[in-house]
């Protein structure tokens, strides 16, 4: 008589096995296959079919619910001739896709079978992943010379079960698989483990079966002679409880729609221990940075479908250096691209070239905005305008320090100097020669030959975007321009001119949703994340006929301390990327929408930009952020924090708030997160809804 075996891990079955299989009683052992060898990474099982039903269905131009109702039919249909046949309640693929094709429009199309067949092979292996514990058993089993073969419910077929199973690095283990679906016979009724003994050539008392199922892996098995092994992992189906929980907590939206989805990514993620590094800046990447550059490259990708479905395709995609150059990484992976480019643009020698005609006073004070800046040296280093010529014109007009900070925009002083004519030569000879150079690297990567441009960027003002039209927008062949950042906050222009539509995909202020908002209040660490490890372009040269960027030197000190924290960024992108990968895979099992996702993911940036760990404070801190607009600026990303005695000192706090680039590690030398959220509070209550 059997044993009546319940384990809870392999390691205990292995201890059970190990002197038996010495003594010679074990000839066989018998794996189920789901839930006992491979896990899924989403439950219930059925999103699988629901995923397949909507790939079919936008293959075809039919509605995935249809599709889903056509196939569910057609099982069932299946299943009750197999019992009426005298069989089990069994249905094989085989069948499955051609009555499925019958209910959907009466014909078979032998390609759309093959595509059916590759899409839930595709789905089944992407939901998927080998326990680890259950590899190691059967290595050990196989250094033991013991014979495996793996016994399954299901109605893939023997041969799609074997692919699948080789896709998942298993097939090797096993001298054959039992299927229920070859043979319409199942573990649940005892038939499949007599066919598996008859073909085996084996006695039941020498056969061991283990799999997760108290009845068709225990009970049926002993019933048959075998001794049935009850695999129950209790923190596993936990965790499969958990997952079907937040798949139905899902249903009701908002931001359980986003936890059931990254709960998926994560499941799949920490599979491989190799993914779960000690470096802060991998896992800082894959874990926050992560989400949120990848419901970005969602949502960049449903809007160009949109634009095609709405006739005014984008025909080409520019991704701008130097903070699209992630982006442009993570859309090579995709499926379906449109012709992309990476482009040496900055807003140097953007707005270098849109002086062309003059300087302008609205242009002038742009170089204000930066809180270090310099006065008229800065708006120089912004143009790229000769100092030593302007400098003594300047004097003319009571700027005895050209490096004085100019305050007050509206200096009298500033309006003469840029209304004088020699002034606005010296500007228009240099911008000229700026923008002709710009022209004619545009012309070279084929700006102009589209009548449709899209620029993808990491965002906040879109002044590449605004000055491109400013410099070029009288041409004929400018294209409609379109500009999809990560976040869009339009502090320094309000109108881009006609065809040039600009739109923040994670935030957008223009939208007043004050929760979205939080980008903007760390842009440094987002810029960090996507940013080329090149210097920034600084202008252009001819070489052989073709207009090339010229970089930034090394021996820059911005650029230097910039070269000192490219180690940490490039590991931050390898972890980026690594969730880019996982979360692809889960869209397609879940087939969520980028506006889905975006609650969860501003909760995310919420959690690691107002509330960082010590450790997240510590290790960003260290980074410095400089920019591309003239300057050799180094912005340090940590500063002194904050202490109770700050907090007595109120005109003294709000000075270090407004100067610190991330206000909120400035509260990591005071106790628990009361003082961040006391701050976030007040920050949400004045801000502009």
């Amino acid at each position: 008589m059997s044993e009546k075996l319940i384990v809870r891990d392999w390691q205990k079955i292995r201890a059970w096995l190990e002197p038996r299989i010495q003594r010679g009683q074990v000839r066989l052992i018998s794996l189920d296959i789901f839930d006992t060898l491979l896990a899924r990474c989403v439950e219930p099982p059925e999103i699988v079919q629901h995923a397949v039903c909507r790939k079919v269905g936008h293959s075809i131009g039919i509605a995935p619910a249809i599709v889903w109702q056509a196939r569910q039919e057609a099982e069932q249909e299946l299943r009750s001739e197999a019992v009426a046949a005298g069989f089990d309640h069994e249905c094989r693929y085989v069948d499955l896709a051609p009555r499925w094709m019958d209910k959907l429009f009466r014909e078979h199309d032998l390609s759309l079978g093959r595509f059916m067949c590759q899409t839930e092979l595709s789905l089944e292996d992407a939901s998927l992943h080998v326990k680890p514990e259950a590899r190691v058993f059967m290595d050990w089993v196989r250094e033991q010379g013991v014979k495996m073969v793996a016994v399954s419910d299901m109605y893939l077929n023997g041969d799609l079960m074997a692919e699948l199973l080789g896709r998942k690095g298993l097939l090797h283990y096993f001298d054959q698989v039992f299927v229920s679906a070859d043979y319409q016979e199942g573990k649940y009724t005892g038939k499949l483990f007599r066919r598996m003994l008859q073909q085996q050539a084996q006695q039941a008392a020498q056969v061991v079966h283990i799999g997760d199922n108290p009845v068709s892996d225990r009970r049926m098995a002993c019933r048959e002679g075998i001794q049935g092994v009850w695999l129950y992992e209790k923190k596993e189906l936990r965790r499969r409880e958990r997952l079907a929980l937040s798949h139905r907590m899902a249903q009701r939206g908002s931001i359980w729609v986003g936890r059931h989805f990254f709960e998926a990514v994560q499941t799949r993620i920490h599979q491989d221990d190799s993914l779960n590094p000690r470096n802060f800046f991998f896992r800082y990447g894959r874990d926050v940075l992560g989400p949120a550059f990848s419901v970005f490259m969602q949502g960049l990708q449903e809007r160009l479908q949109q634009q095609a479905k709405n006739g005014q395709a984008v025909e080409k995609l520019l991704f701008v250096a130097r903070d699209g150059f992630l982006f442009e990484r993570m859309y090579r992976e995709l499926d379906e691209q449109l012709p992309s480019e990476y482009v040496y643009l900055s807003r140097k020698v953007i707005t270098a070239a849109a002086v062309a005609k003059g300087l302008t006073h609205e242009q002038a004070i742009v170089a204000f905005y930066n809180p270090k800046q310099h006065g008229l040296e800065s708006v120089c280093k912004v143009y790229g305008l000769p100092q030593e010529k302007l400098q003594p014109l300047a004097k003319e007009y009571g700027f005895n320090d050209f490096a004085e900070p100019i305050h007050d925009w509206q200096d009298v002083r500033l309006h003469n100097f840029l209304r004088d004519h020699q002034v606005q030569a010296i500007i228009r000879r240099v911008g000229q020669k700026h923008r002709d150079l710009l022209q004619r690297y545009l012309e070279q990567v084929g700006f102009f030959a589209h009548k449709r441009v899209a620029l993808v960027d990491i965002g906040w003002n879109g002044t590449v975007q605004k000055f491109l039209k400013q410099a070029f927008g009288e041409r004929n062949d400018f294209p409609a321009l379109h500009g999809y950042y990560f976040a869009f906050v339009p502090k320094l222009y309000a109108d881009f001119g006609d065809n040039n539509v600009c739109e923040g995909i994670v935030h957008d202020s223009r939208r007043g949703n004050a929760c979205e908002r939080i980008p903007a209040e760390f842009e440094e660490i987002f810029e960090q994340g996507a940013r080329s490890h090149e210097a920034t372009t600084i202008g252009y040269r001819e070489c052989e006929g073709r207009i090339e960027p010229v970089l930034k030197p090394d021996s820059a000190p911005d650029r230097q301390a910039e070269l000192r924290c490219n180690a940490s960024v490039a590991r931050m992108q390898e972890g980026i990327r690594c969730h880019w990968e996982h979360f692809r895979a889960v869209q397609q099992l879940t087939g969520y929408a980028s506006q889905q996702l975006l609650p969860y993911v501003h909760g995310v940036l919420e959690r690691a930009v107002v509330y960082p760990t010590r450790e997240e404070t510590r290790e960003l801190t260290r980074l410095v952020h400089t920019e591309d607009f003239g300057h050799d600026h180094v912005l340090e990303l940590g500063n002194q924090a904050l202490g109770l005695r700050d907090l007595l000192r109120p005109r003294g706090l709000v000075q270090k708030l407004e100067l610190s680039a991330w206000r909120y590690a400035l509260f990591d030398g005071i106790p628990t997160g009361v003082a961040n959220f006391a701050f976030r509070m007040m920050y949400l209550h004045t801000v502009k809804k």
